[in-house]
């Protein structure tokens, strides 16, 4: 029997959400979204984007299996240097831009959102916590885990990436990963040039952050604290809670500064 290997990095990879290697397979739980995620995964395999899995099937259990991304997640302590920020930029513009021509097969849709489409919206992935990266030589090359993927507008990708990567947040929560407490707003705009936001889009960007915060909040309150679903509920009561709230209030407080560098 070929033996499964289980897989370290996301905060929900536990109990029944675990995820495992088989080979060079990777299964997984399927997500409410996951017939939409498979069909923009094998749109990226038809139009040769290599930063995301490949959907290869569902197996026996249930699960859908993945091909396994070479390299290894952004585990503590997380890449810091500023190049980190700027590969991260360049791969989500391909990833935004390999979606050209992409449309769900007729009878898929994707589950609702708090974030409301508009006619130039693309799949964002939405989550871009460390570990969600896959790092080669220290570089970002890939991104898994798209059980959040949705479509939006380009710059909420910008700003989930702002928030992990720049990082926009207090300083012990930074430093907990590794991450730079100085020149946050020039890793700010060192992002936007990297992915090539519009002015249209920089402009919008500390908003889009400030209600990513609040989505984050509530889906913490909601999914841990109210609904108990694995690893939501363990996240919630270590404190995910209190930690997005002063993310939050830490943003808030710099917003001034960081609209400098965005001009």
């Amino acid at each position: 029997m070929t033996s499964e290997v289980p897989l370290v990095g996301g905060d929900v990879n536990i109990g029944e959400n675990a995820v495992v290697r088989v080979d060079d397979t990777v299964r997984r739980p399927q997500s409410d979204r996951a017939e939409a995620v498979h069909a923009l995964l094998l749109h990226f395999e038809s139009v040769g984007f290599d930063g995301a899995p490949r959907f290869l099937a569902v197996d026996e259990r249930g699960r859908e299996v993945l091909s396994y991304v070479e390299g290894e997640p952004a585990l503590r302590p997380a890449p810091a240097d500023d190049e980190v920020v700027a590969e991260l930029g360049r791969l989500l513009r391909r990833m935004h831009d390999a979606q050209e021509g992409f449309a769900l097969p007729v009878g898929v849709a994707w589950p609702d959102l708090p974030v409301e489409a508009t006619p130039d919206s693309v799949v964002c992935h939405n989550d871009l916590f460390w570990p969600n990266v896959i790092l080669r030589d220290g570089r970002p090359v890939a991104l898994i885990d798209w059980d959040l993927a949705a479509p939006a507008p380009r710059v909420y990708d910008v700003a989930s990436a702002a928030n992990f990567w720049v990082p926009l947040r207090p300083d012990e929560q930074a430093a907990s990963w590794g991450l730079p407490t100085k020149n946050r707003g020039a890793r700010l705009r060192l992002l936007c040039d990297a992915y090539g936001l519009d002015p249209t889009a920089r402009r919008e960007l500390l908003d889009v952050i400030a209600r990513l915060n609040r989505i984050g909040f509530e889906a913490h309150r909601t999914l841990g604290g109210l609904e108990r679903r694995p690893g939501w509920a363990e996240m919630w009561d270590a404190g995910s809670g209190d930690q997005i709230l002063a993310r939050s209030a830490w943003f808030e407080a710099q917003r001034d500064d960081l609209l400098a560098f965005l001009r």
